[in-house]
This record gives C-alpha cells, structure tokens and sequence, in this order.
C-alpha cells in the first residue's frame, strides 16, 4: 500500500475537499483523484461520497483511525532510524537535454534538506523515460511532447522551442521567419533534440533542406556553434545562453513540458521533498504560471 496514497486519504477527510486536499499535498487535483481511486481498489471499497462534499463512507470511517495509525508509525520509524542507518540513496536520471547547471542546483537544494546519497545518470530523453517506466532509476527528470496518464509524476514547466541565433546573427533581427526564409539558413542540429522530427517534416513539406555546420548530441558544443554565429538552431528556451536571441518560425508551434517522475514504491517522504523542491526551484524556462499545469496527469 503506498503511503502517499494514504496521506491523499487524510487530506481528504480533514477537508472534506478534493481541491483543498491536493493543494495541501502539493499535487494536481487528479494526481490526488488517482491515488484515492488506486486505494479504494486496493480496499476493495469506496471511501467517500463524491456526491455529498466528499463525505466520508462506512468504509471510510473505519479505515480513517488505522489510516492516521500509519502514518503516525512511519513518522515514528523514519525519526528513529534516521540517527542510526546511513543515508538514503536516491538514483536519479535526467535527460541531457535539460538545463544541466540548474537541474544539478536543485538535486544540491533537495538533498540539503533530506540528507540522502545521490547516483545521477544521464541519457536522452527516451532513455531516461524507459528507465523510469523499468523501475531503473528512484526518479527521473525528462521532457515529454504528450500528456503520460501516470499518477507518480508532476509536471514543472511547459515552454517552447525557439530559434537561437547569435546576437550579431541576420536571424537575430527579427521576431518571426518563415521555413522558406531559412532555407539558406546554415543549422547547428542538436542531435538529442525531442521535436527534431517534426522540424525535419516542417521543412520538408515547404521542399526546403537546411544545411547542417554541425551535428552533436552535446548541448554545451551546440550552444557554443550558435554563440559563434557558425549558424542557428532549434532549442527549448530554457538552453538559451548570454550572447543569444530567440527568434519564432513562422505558423510553428512546438513545445514540451518537463516532468519529475518517481517509482510507485519510492520512499515517500523522499518524493514528497524531491517534489516540493522541484517546483520551487527556479528553473530558467519557467514562467509564471508553469508550477500548477493542468497536464500533469
């Protein structure tokens, strides 16, 4: 029986209130909706009446000492053991198409606060995903282009792909270009990039075939072509370094959203912290607005 679970249950009966509940427990509305749905399965029994303000059921009632017995146990454990065992070992995956210094910030702000050891992998974003989804890693941090139905995950920004040019750069002069105006447009291609096919069938429905200076899986190398002015590339906003501009391709709307992500069976005050401190932290992508998607189930 997973513990945040439990916890989504007693946020529920002390406020009788499915939104107040997930707010308390920093989660999305159906994260929150999920987990009860899960535990009642696991009871066998449903624990609320939705249609009386989430009121609580005979099951519910009898559920909610042992429930609140749980919890009050693991509290108890976890200040016990802390003095004695040695420090819990989080393993980690990020997608290396991510904002690498500000991810590694956070990792340091969350383990500040809960004293564990860190093992820190790194791959694309489909491998990171796979990893996750294989119960490889404790949590992992990647892009996705499509909403995940998976109730161990929280969205933390969406943002946009946009063309990074250098500041001295032709492209740099205006906001907004077409696919056709780019077409003798060198292009410094991120290998790794998640929307890379659909920039690919972009041009190739307008006939145009951009050339490519350089091609590389390493954001630092890419980033350093654009900064050079040795051509443009296609980049989430959250890469973009001093010395660059972005700039829109006409009619384009391309983005992701970056998700954390935990096993079902992670500690549980281990993911409630890595979560808190996740949508606190300052992400150079995010914007207003970002930390409550509704994408996030």
């Amino acid at each position: 029986m997973n513990l945040a679970f439990i916890r989504y249950f007693l946020a529920v009966a002390e406020t009788a209130s499915f939104t107040a509940a997930a707010e308390r427990c920093r989660v999305t509305q159906p994260t929150l909706s999920a987990g009860i749905a899960r535990l009642e399965g696991e009871i066998g029994a449903r624990l609320f009446d939705r249609a009386r303000r989430a009121e609580l059921t005979e099951a519910g009632h009898r559920l909610l000492p042992h429930a609140r017995t749980m919890v009050e146990a693991w509290q108890l454990a976890r200040t016990e053991s802390r003095s004695t065992r040695r420090a819990r070992l989080l393993r980690l995956a990020i997608a290396s198409t991510l904002p690498i210094p500000a991810a590694l910030s956070w990792v340091a702000s969350a383990q500040q606060r809960a004293g564990f050891d860190i093992e820190i992998s790194e791959g694309t974003a489909d491998a990171v995903a796979d990893r996750w989804r294989r119960g490889r890693c404790d949590a992992a941090l990647f892009p996705v282009r499509r909403p995940i139905d998976q109730a161990e995950l929280v969205a933390l920004w969406r943002e946009p792909y946009v063309l990074a040019a250098a500041t001295g750069h032709r492209v740099a002069t205006r906001d907004r270009w077409s696919v056709k105006e780019l077409a003798a447009t060198p292009f410094v291609l991120r290998a790794a990039c998640e929307a890379q096919d659909d920039l690919e069938r972009l041009f190739a429905a307008e006939g145009v075939r951009p050339r490519t200076v350089l091609s590389s899986a390493d954001e630092e190398r890419c980033g350093a072509a654009v900064a050079a002015g040795l051509g443009v590339c296609l980049m989430p906003r959250s890469l973009l370094r001093p010395g660059l501009v972005a700039a829109e391709i006409r009619d384009v709307a391309l983005e992701r959203r970056v998700v954390l992500a935990w096993r079902a069976d992670a500690d549980g005050d281990l993911v409630q912290t890595l979560r808190e401190t996740a949508l606190a932290h300052p992400w150079p992508g995010r914007r207003a607005g970002d930390a409550r998607l509704a994408f996030a189930r």
